[in-house]
């Protein structure tokens, strides 16, 4: 059986949090941190992670400068990473992709859409 890959998802709000747990499990280990220091708390732990579903809007580091950070980093700047967000600031969406975010997406989301995005985004990686 193929390994599962290990997908991050930062979020501050349980509901999303819930919902994509929920529905990416089944193809990923899902884990899950609260803010965008805990995510680089849980990385620099020297935990592999696959994938990155970061919220834009959270508190004690944001999504935008979770990704700033990341993208700094010789070990996981490489790493795939789709930002949500509640606003629709075409200013934001335009800030994350220029920081490095691989794809923008609004809240509400369809949970099939996240999972189609994250499939369509590692294909590209793979080759």
């Amino acid at each position: 059986m193929e390994q599962k890959l290990t997908l991050l998802i930062i979020d501050d709000e349980p509901s999303t949090r819930i919902v994509l747990e929920h529905f990416l499990k089944k193809d990923f280990n899902v884990i899950v941190k609260n803010d965008g220091m805990d995510g680089l708390s849980f990385l620099e732990g020297g935990h592999d992670v696959d994938f990155i579903i970061a919220d834009l809007n959270m508190p004690n580091l944001n999504g935008k400068e979770f990704l700033k950070i990341l993208r700094a980093s010789n070990l996981y700047g490489n790493l795939p990473v789709i930002i949500l967000s509640g606003t629709d600031e075409s200013k934001e969406r335009i800030d994350c992709l220029n920081v490095g975010a691989d794809d923008f997406m609004l809240k509400p989301f369809n949970p099939m859409e996240v999972q189609a995005k994250i499939r369509a985004i590692l294909r590209r990686i793979k080759n």
